[in-house]
């Protein structure tokens, strides 16, 4: 019988595998096995969350959920992040059982 973390591990390598949900992003460099997520507008209103920006230019988030083994270091809120090449700031980190969900933000006109 194995232990929770174990489970919890494998569940993990099930929810990360490219053949079931995840598909091989670059995350600062770093080529990972991520699920990348853009919440609509009306998941973001559903949440509480707004997403602020300046009369004139608009924007996008992004949350990205990645393994915490497969990224060299967490980043931290306010830090440059790129995605795939494309550079964007962490408005939030956070970390919960092995996994890391970041999410991301970019100004657009």
């Amino acid at each position: 019988m194995s232990t929770f973390r174990e489970q919890l591990e494998d569940d993990l390598n099930v929810f990360f595998n490219s053949e079931e949900f995840a598909e091989e992003h670059e995350l600062n460099g770093t080529m990972c096995s991520c699920i990348v997520q853009s919440p609509t507008a009306r998941e973001v209103f559903l949440q509480g969350q707004a997403y602020d920006s300046y009369e004139g230019i608009s924007g996008r988030q992004i949350v990205v959920h990645v393994k915490k083994s497969e990224l060299p270091e967490i980043p931290a809120e306010g830090m440059t992040f790129t995605l795939d090449g494309e550079v964007m700031l962490v408005s939030a980190c956070v970390e919960d059982l092995g996994n890391i969900s970041i999410t991301l933000h970019q100004n657009l006109r």
